[in-house]
């Protein structure tokens, strides 16, 4: 069984606003852009399905964040089939991301009660992924929509909660822009972060995660 449920998944979006979406196929260089984007405050980490190895890697990381890190929840991206997300579940995945919303995908992880996020763009598109159960829908590419459109979508639908993700600029000025615009949490591309220094990394994404995180 999952580690986190659903519920737990939202909650830590909402506290821990900032999600890393990152793929990498050397094992041990992952376990350090974890460990550094861990030191720097992220609960929710999006390890994405993009090489032949992800799935492999992806169970391996898995371990090691169970092992060393476990508040952190790490969740397998680009997953477009219930096939496909059965694979990362089983390997330990703590949610599911799409870049589009497929209703058998959510049937899987409803069975699990496991946070399911899927991918929307239109008024129509993000209302059908939270009727189907959306913990979390990922407005995406969130650049190219903007945040004036995603204003303009919290007019109609301010109760669904919205991840924005998709060439957000990894800077204090973006991510107070989509803030203010109504996101719920934001996914940043890793690689416009400074991955290859851990402690840079740490102090960039602490400084990102500054901007979006609650007031206590």
């Amino acid at each position: 069984m999952p580690r986190f449920t659903a519920a737990h998944a939202l909650t830590q979006a909402r506290q821990h606003p900032l999600i890393p979406v990152f793929y990498h196929a050397q094992e041990e260089y992952a376990r350090r852009v974890l460990a550094a984007c861990h030191t720097a405050g992220v609960r929710l980490f999006e390890f994405t399905n993009r090489g032949p190895q992800a799935p492999e890697i992806f169970e391996r990381l898995q371990r090691f964040v169970e092992a060393d890190f476990p508040d952190l929840l790490l969740g397998a991206g680009t997953i477009f089939t219930a096939e496909e997300a059965g694979r990362f579940i089983e390997a330990g995945a703590d949610f599911i991301i799409q870049p589009v919303c497929s209703p058998d995908v959510a049937a899987v992880c409803r069975s699990y009660n496991l946070a399911w996020l899927p991918g929307a763009q239109t008024l129509n598109e993000v209302y059908e992924a939270h009727r189907l159960g959306a913990t979390l829908v990922k407005l995406f590419p969130s650049a190219y929509l903007t945040p004036e459109y995603l204003r303009i979508l919290r007019g109609p639908l301010p109760q669904v909660p919205l991840m924005v993700t998709g060439g957000i600029q990894a800077t204090v000025e973006s991510l107070t822009e989509w803030q203010a615009a109504g996101a719920t949490c934001v996914g940043l591309d890793a690689r416009l972060l400074d991955t290859d220094e851990p402690a840079r990394l740490t102090a960039q994404v602490r400084e990102l995660l500054a901007v979006l995180r609650p007031a206590e």
